[in-house]
Order: structure tokens, then sequence, then C-alpha cells
């Protein structure tokens, strides 16, 4: 036997084989040659050479005529599949038509997803035999597969002349598919007619050889050659008809005489003529024997459709409701999701096709003279039947599916009823989508009955708008479906996505099952390691709530193309979701004034200074170094978040994800409007620059108050004195004090007077000398604008209203106690004429008199204990310490307490994190407390007792919080968030960079007035170098 043609137990399968360059050729000293020049080749008709001898590296002597030896490598040759067996055949085809399938549809697609033409099978033998055979040969081999136990490919359901004959034609008109879409199963056995000529050089296409039982042979050829000797010509006759059978020709034409073949040829035809006798159609013209065949047609394939419907039902849909193959507990939902509601279309089409046979009985001498009225009184019935069901099928196809790969007792169930002779060796795909193709269908033979209808037939009308009627009908199914196949690629999401252990919580953050939810685009993108080295794939979903990285794996176990999702990252939710191009040095995301919109900003300046970006990792991120990939910064927001620099594969693809990114966070704040409860309002845009020979100093605090005028007023402190302006008005801010780290600034509004700490001094000044839209001022040009020094050495103050009373109360530090002084105004309205007293300034001859004192102390108290800020409740003072919350009562000193109360069970987490944490504010919320640390956030009682349920996680790392009940605003530097503090649900997200709280106000002492008041700053959006000033206002009417 020539080696290249080994079976595959050879021991060639032993030794290191050389790649050939093509399907057809091998590689011999080198260089790639044909099959049939290597068998013709001397070494491959060596005489001596044995199967045994070869070897990839054997060597062997070869003496020349001149009784030299000369050293020769043998290469051993190709071991090609033999297609006359049919496991290699097979599997070869079943690999072909899968590929097939991907690059082009037909119109049955949908339901035979691996199916073809007779054509078409024909040609996919014809190109990958060796040698190729022709359109004969190759039709006999595709029809022995579809009569093979088990057949490998056989007719679909419209195929009825290839199901009468139980055969296959080389026709486009008949369609086929392979009887198993997952995994076929691959028949055994040999086709004979394609075995190999026992001579070595002997190859299919090349007429045969001088074997007498040579498959190649070419008989007819022998024929037209006998005409040389008499005699000879009958002696070569004899031969041929002695050898008759044996050639590869006759072999594959006797397959064809089967008695399958034969028993089929007598199937009686149904079409209309042939039950009609000859002398009435000889009689009819050929458009109406044509109609009355398209109404047949319609009719009898109505029938066909009810049966299979039924069989639906009584073979399938009724017994999976009883059967012990489902689990009890998901039985019920199983099927309501796996059959919908057949049942409404099996009642419908069974009125339809009861009447069509009532008209068809009706008719006189067989012929139907209109069929439109009828469908027009059922089709009405359509669009709410179809438009459920045919949408439906795809997730219906995907739960049965899964059921099947995870529930052996369930698959048997399927397999076993398919085997049922009613079936017809169709799977239960083929019923379960059966509606939807038929509902394709019926345009195709109504129209087909229109056609051939003259116009003045009153059956056009009805036919015309039966059409009109079916083409809604499937348009509304089609627009159905194309939303049901993003519900079906969430749930095949859902169920590919892997994670380890401990990460439940970012799976169960997902919610992909969430009726509501949607996927709003993926693709593949990369990422480097740690070290900056390795690159990793990613599979990178954008959901309508949050962003997830994962790495693609193929699944386990599979022998299709399924892949598995591991979530690779935390999923990012929009609201703490920025996107940025990390080559560009311009932000998408950034806040624009009072909307939380990303939108994508360019600034020239930054453009022209940074033309590099340096990732979380360290390493620089420039457009030389990417490769021609474009990489893009993913922000994710919070403690729990990072920096991510993922790379695209050219711009397009990079801008495309930007721009779903920035339309996924407009959408999700459209889509919840009663989110947006606060806003950023403009208090100074770009006067305060950060640096240079510009710049006013660090902002560090702001007030508003009203102008003299009426005007709304804003005062801001920096580290370089006190600016007022007008509020929003940019060019009207001017420098009114120059003070050196003023810390804090508050505003007396029923007392006129402006509060200020700079450099631990508590200043008072009276606010009509410092507005700059006061008409006149009491300003002295001597000694300044009236003020009085209240105290010195003040680590920070706190103004407001308690017990109501108007009050400064500042803290002194001592060792590590806190002292406090509550300095309560006397000097009354310094704009009124009755206090001018306190304003004037008189000068002796030797001294100047000082006028009366505006505060006088109040109240004196102290902790032992580290404090940070003060917050003032109705009729109690809150001190912000170490050690938690001290509640003072100004009236009865000695009746102070502390919140939480540590020792409670309750409060665990606070002992066991320590001085990890830090407290930041506390602030009355209805009948309850909540306590704020820099961490958590909690309720309590009016008896401090822990609220269940009610523990607040913040997102961010908040510096400081304010509180607008019921929202409680945690500064973060990266952005502010706000949440729900009875709910603790997070509501929104106000995103910037270095975002500091400047002002929180919860009440003032003129009552009612702008409460509470929220400030902050950060850095301008647009403008890098400036700090914007800005109010967190709210959208809604604040309640105490």
């Amino acid at each position: 036997m020539d080696a290249g043609f080994m079976p595959r137990t050879s021991s060639l399968n032993n030794q290191q084989h050389s790649t050939p360059t093509s399907p057809t050729s091998v590689m011999t000293g080198g260089e790639p040659k044909s099959i049939h020049d290597v068998l013709l080749s001397p070494s491959s008709n060596h005489p001596n050479t044995d199967n045994s001898m070869i070897n990839s590296n054997s060597n062997y002597n070869n003496t020349d005529y001149n009784g030299n030896e000369e050293q020769s490598t043998i290469t051993p040759l190709l071991a090609l599949p033999d297609y006359s067996l049919f496991s290699e055949l097979g599997q070869r085809l079943v690999i072909e038509v899968r590929e097939l399938n991907k690059h082009r549809k037909i119109f049955c697609s949908i339901e035979y997803p691996l199916s073809f033409t007779g054509q078409e099978a024909v040609e996919l033998i014809q190109s990958f035999s060796p040698g190729g055979i022709s359109d004969t040969n190759a039709l006999m081999v595709a029809r022995a597969l579809v009569r093979t136990k088990p057949p490998l490919i056989g007719p679909i359901s419209y195929s009825e002349k290839s199901l009468k004959r139980n055969t296959l034609y080389s026709s486009e008109y008949e369609v086929y598919t392979l009887l198993d879409d997952d995994d076929p199963e691959i028949p055994q056995g040999v086709f004979t007619p394609l075995t190999r000529c026992y001579t070595q050089a002997c190859l299919p296409g090349q007429g045969g050889c001088y074997a007498p039982l040579c498959p190649n042979r070419d008989f007819d050829e022998d024929d037209e050659d006998d005409t040389s000797i008499d005699g000879k010509q009958d002696i070569k006759k004899k031969t041929k008809l002695k050898n008759v059978g044996l050639g590869r020709e006759s072999s594959l034409k006797s397959m064809t005489s089967s008695s399958i073949t034969s028993s089929h040829d007598t199937t009686l035809s149904r079409a209309w003529s042939a039950a009609m006798p000859r002398e009435i159609l000889l009689n009819t013209s050929k458009q109406e024997i044509a109609r009355q065949e398209a109404i047949h047609e319609i009719v009898y394939t109505e029938e066909d459709y009810v049966r299979d419907l039924n069989l639906l039902d009584e073979l399938f849909a009724k017994p999976l409701r009883t059967a012990q193959c489902l689990d009890a507990d998901i039985r019920e939902d199983f099927c309501d999701n796996a059959f919908n509601n057949y049942k409404d279309i099996l009642a419908m089409h069974r009125d339809l096709c009861r009447d069509l046979r009532d008209r068809q009985s009706e008719s006189q001498g067989g012929f139907v003279n209109h069929i439109g009225d009828i469908f027009l009184k059922h089709l009405p019935g359509f669009m709410d039947a179809y438009s459920q069901y045919g949408p439906h099928v795809i997730l219906a196809e995907y739960a049965v599916k899964r059921e099947s790969a995870s529930n052996m007792l369930f698959h048997n169930f399927i397999r076993d009823t398919e085997k049922k002779a009613e079936c017809r060796k169709l799977p239960f795909r083929h019923f379960l989508i059966l509606p939807v193709t038929r509902l394709q269908r019926y345009p195709l033979l109504i129209g087909a009955i229109l056609k051939k209808t003259p116009d003045d037939h009153p059956d056009k009308a009805y036919l015309t708008s039966c059409t009109d009627i079916l083409k809604e009908v499937a348009t509304c199914m089609d627009e159905g479906t194309e939303e049901t196949k993003k519900t079906l690629r969430l749930r095949q999401i859902n169920d590919a996505i892997r994670y380890k252990v401990g990460e439940e919580e970012s799976y169960n953050q997902l919610q992909l099952l969430d009726p509501d939810r949607r996927l709003l685009h993926e693709g593949p993108l990369t990422r480097r390691s740690h070290m900056g080295v390795e690159t990793i794939e990613l599979h990178v979903f954008l959901f309508d709530h949050l962003l997830l990285m994962t790495k693609p794996r193929k699944a386990n176990n599979s022998s299709t193309d399924d892949v598995e999702y591991h979530i690779s990252k935390r999923p990012i939710p929009l609201m703490l979701l920025q996107v940025q191009e990390a080559t560009e040095g311009f932000a998408v995301g950034m806040r624009q004034m009072s909307s939380t919109i990303s939108t994508a900003v360019t600034s020239p300046h930054h453009q022209q200074t940074q033309s590099s970006v340096t990732s979380p990792t360290g390493f620089g991120v420039t457009a030389a170094t990417t490769s021609g990939v474009s990489p893009l910064l993913i922000h994710h927001l919070g403690r729990r978040g990072g920096d991510y620099i993922l790379y695209a594969e050219n711009s397009t693809v990079r801008l495309t994800w930007k721009e779903q990114i920035v339309e996924a966070k407009a959408t999700l704040e459209h889509a919840h409007p009663e989110h947006q409860v606060f806003e950023i309002k403009t208090l100074s845009d770009a006067h305060f620059a950060a640096s240079g020979p510009q710049s006013h100093g660090k902002v560090t605090c702001s007030i508003p108050f009203e102008g003299a005028n009426g005007i709304r007023m804003i005062a801001i402190g920096t580290n370089l004195g006190v600016y007022m302006g007008v509020e929003g008005d940019t060019s009207s801010t001017r420098q009114v004090l120059s003070l050196s780290d003023v810390h804090q600034i508050a505003v007396l509004e029923a007392n006129h007077i402006l509060v200020v700490l700079a450099d631990k001094t508590l200043y008072a000044y009276a606010l009509q000398g410092l507005d700059p839209t006061a008409t006149s001022t009491t300003v002295n040009s001597k000694h300044g604008p009236p003020s009085q020094k209240i105290a010195q050495h003040i680590s920070y103050f706190y103004a407001g209203v308690c017990n109501g009373r108007t009050l400064v109360v500042a803290m002194k530090k001592r060792g590590i106690d806190s002292h406090f002084r509550a300095f309560e105004p006397v000097c009354g309205d310094l704009q009124h004429p009755s206090n001018a007293k306190y304003l004037a300034i008189k000068s002796g001859l030797f001294s100047i008199k000082q006028p009366p004192a505006w505060f006088h102390v109040y109240k004196e108290f102290y902790i032992g204990a580290e404090s940070s800020a003060i917050h003032l409740l109705k009729a109690r003072i809150v001190v912000v310490c170490v050690r938690g919350f001290e509640i003072i009562d100004p009236e009865h000193l000695t009746m102070n307490r502390n919140l939480p109360d540590i020792k409670h069970p309750d409060f665990a987490p606070i002992v066991q994190r320590g001085d990890d944490i830090k407290p930041l504010g506390m602030f009355r919320c209805g009948n309850c407390y909540l306590l704020c640390y820099d961490a958590f956030g909690f309720l309590v009682d009016n008896h401090g007792t822990l609220i269940k349920n009610s523990w607040i996680e913040w997102e961010g790392t908040p510096q400081s919080i304010a509180f607008c009940y019921p929202y409680v605003i945690a500064f973060d530097p990266r952005f502010i968030e706000i949440r729900h503090a009875e709910s603790g649900e997070l509501v929104q997200i106000l995103a910037g960079h270095h975002m500091r709280c400047l002002q929180f106000t919860s009440s003032i002492a003129s009552p009612g007035l702008f409460a509470p008041i929220i400030h902050g700053c950060m850095a301008h959006p647009f403008k890098p170098d400036f700090q914007y000033v800005f109010q967190v206002a709210s959208t809604f009417q604040p309640t105490a």
C-alpha cells in the first residue's frame, strides 16, 4: 500500500510529521509537492521501501550506477483523510456546513441554523473530495448520507419532494439540514464506491490504471479506443460486461435502485391537479389551474400546521407538565416559559383550518372561488397571539437548551419523543418555532394566490387586505424580537458570568435578570498587567446601570464555542464612572456646572502641556508607546474603585466606547429625574487663580448674605484675605479685607456682623463697612471698617441659633482638652441708627475710647478630648470629638451625654476600627439622629439605640459632611456623594476634582433665609488653573 494512503493505525502516526503547505501537498527535501508528484517520485515507488523502515530522520544508502553510495533521507508522506469512510466524510461535511452558515443565510436559517440546499451539498462534497468527483457521483454520496443509520442529513419540512422520496436532489429549491444541530451523530461504515485503488500511483480523475478492478477507470473511454484488431473488440466488450458493477460509476448507480427509493416513488402527489379529472384540466386555463394550486397549497399546509401544533401539545407540552424529568418547583414556570401562549394559536388555527376545509367541501367541482374573506375573518386575532409568541420564542429555545444541557432526564425525554414516528425525524425545535416560520410563509402563500387572481375578481380586495395585515403583524413581531434578542443576550451573559469565592457581592450587583435591565454596548478591550509587560484580553460590557470588565475564556468541557466571562474588576456603577482619553488630556464626565452628564471637554492648554499621562502603575502612556492602539482611561470613583487604562483597537472604537458611556450616563439621569435632588450653582467662576502672579490665594471658606440694596452677595475667604461680590458675578468680586490665613467666616444677618477667623484670631466686622454695593459706609478712613477682636488662639468656631439665641461658639485647645466659649451679640442691628454707639470711635487728647463690646460670654464649658467641629441643634450643642459626639445642654452643663454607647454590641464596628475612623457630624433626621463618620453613618433614636437597617457605607472617603433633610451630602476629594439618610440609597453623584466643603450652616441668625447653606470649591472643569466656587442647591423645598 502507498505510504501516502496509510490508515490511521500506521506506524507513520508515531513519527514526527512535517506540516504541509496545503491540504494536498507534502514536503520533500524542503519543497512542497503535490501528492501525485510524490507518489510518482522514485523514492516513493522504490520496490524495497517498507513502511516499518520509514522514519522522519531515517537514512539509508543508495548505490548509483558507478557503485558509489550516497546518503539519502526519506521524508514521510502526509496521511490524508480517507473519504470512503463515513466517519471521515461525515465529519468533514459537518465542518463545511457550519462554515457555510457563518457566511450566508437562507429563508429557513432561523428555524434550521445548519441548513443548506441540495446544490450546495453536492458542491461541498466535490470541494473536499481528493482528486474531485463528478456531479453525479457527489450526488450519490450525499444521498448515501441521507440513508445511513443514523442518517446525517435530512430534508426540512418545506422540502416536500425530498420528504416523499427520502432522497436528496441537486437543486437550489430543495433544502436540507444536519439532523442534530448541536452534536450530529456521525455514521460509521465504508462507502465502497469511494475506496482507493490498490495501485500506488492511481488517483481519482486520472482515467484508471491496469488493474482489472480499478474504481477510477472510465469504461466509456475504453470503448472509443477498441477499434484496432478484429476479434479483440469482442473480447474487450466481454471484459467490460464481466466487470460491470465493479467500477466506481456502476457501484454508485446500483445504490440508487434501493427498495427505499422505489417505495417512495409511488407516493401520491398532494397537488390540486392530481385529484382532478383530465377532462376538467384540459378545459381550464393555466392561470386558473395555478390559482387553484396556490389555494390548495395554503389549505393543506394549514392542515399540516395544525397537525404539528397538535403534536407540540400532545407529545411535548402536556406530558412535560406532569413529567418527573423536571423538578416540581420549576415545572410550571418552565412550561409557561417554553410554550407560552401556544394554546391560543392552536385554537385560532383550528377554527381557521375548519373554515378552509368547509369552503373546500362547499366548492363546485373542486374549484374554490374565493378564500380571502376567511383569512380576513381570523387575521385580527393574529396580532395579539403572534406578537406574544413570536418574540418570546428565542427565550423559550434558550430555556430548553439550558435545561437540556444541565438535566439529563429532560434531555432523554426530548430525545425519546423526537424518535417517535409522529415526529417524522423532526427535532423538538421544529415544533417550538413553527408558529414563527408559519407566519413568515403566509405572505408568500397568499401572495401566490393574489398574483394569480384577476384584478376584477372579488377575492382580490380581500387578499390585498390580508397581505397588509400580515405585514403589520410580521413587523410588530420582528420589532418585538429585536428587543427580546437583547433580553436573550442578557441571559446568556448572566449564565456565562463566573466569579471567585468572595466576589458574590460583585455578581449580585449585576442584577442582569432584572426586567428593566439593558445591555448598551459590549466588545473586546485590552489592558496591561501590573508590571506593564503582559497584555490582558478583556471583554467589557456596558449596561444601563454599570460597566463590567471580564476575562473571556472558553468554557470547560465544551465542544462548542461557548465562552465564560470571569469577572476581572469590581463592577463600576455609572454614577461612579468617568472616562478620559489617556493620550489627549481632556476629560469626559466632568461636571458642567449644574449637570452631572459626562461631557468631553478639550483644554487647549492641557493639550499643549500634557504629552503623556501617568497611569496608576507609574508607567507613562503616550501616543508613541501605544503601538497603534488607542488608550482609554477609566475612573472608578470611590474607596473601592481605581483607575484603569484600557486599550481599544483603534480611535474609532475608542470614540464609540466614550460616546456610549456618555450617552448611558445621560440616559440614566433622564430616566430618574427624581434623583436630581441637588444642582451646582456658580458663585465664582474664574476669579481665584490657583497659582501664578494673579493668584488670590487658596479659597478656604465662603458665606452668602444680603447686601445693602437687597442684592444677594457672597463673601469668600482665602489665605490672603476676604473678598466680596455679587453672587454669580465674578467680575464684581474685589478684596475688602487683607488678612493672612483666613480659615472661617460667618455672617450674623440679624446683626449685620461678619465674623472672621484669621490666623487663630476671631474678629467681628460691621458688614455695612465692607459691602462694596453700599452707597454710603461708616468706614473710618483712619481706623478702617468698624471691627472688634472677639478672642485669640481659636482653632475653629460655629455661628448659629440655639435655644432661640444667636451664638458664636469658639473652641480653644488646651493640651488634649477642648475649651469652648459661647459668645452672644448684645449690639443689636449695627445698621440701625440707635446702635451707632457701637461703631463710633472717640479720640481724646491722649487716648482713643473704644466703643462698647459687641458680644458677651454666654456660656463656657470644656470636654476632655480633642474636637474637630460643632453643630447646633434646636436646644443642644453637639461637639464632634475623638470619642464620638458629646451632647451639651447649654442650660444644664452637668447633664452632658456621649453618643454612641460603644459598649453596646450594636456599635462593635466602631470599636473594631478604633482610630481608623473619624467622626464628622451629627444631625437631626426626623425623629432620629444621624451620626456620620468618614467610613459610614447610621441612625439612632432619642435614647441612642441603633435603628436597624440604617447603616450607610460611603462609596468614597468623605472629608466633611452636610445635611439637608432627608439627604446627607458627603464631600470626597473627587466627588460629592448624596444619599437618602433614612434608606441609605445612593441618589446622586456630583463629580469633580479637588472638591471640598467651604461652608455648611444648617440654621442661621435669620430663620428661614436660604437654610441650609452648602458651599464648595473644586478645580475648574474647563480652566484647571482656576478655583471654581459653587453652591450645592436643593431642587426641592427643604424641611426641618
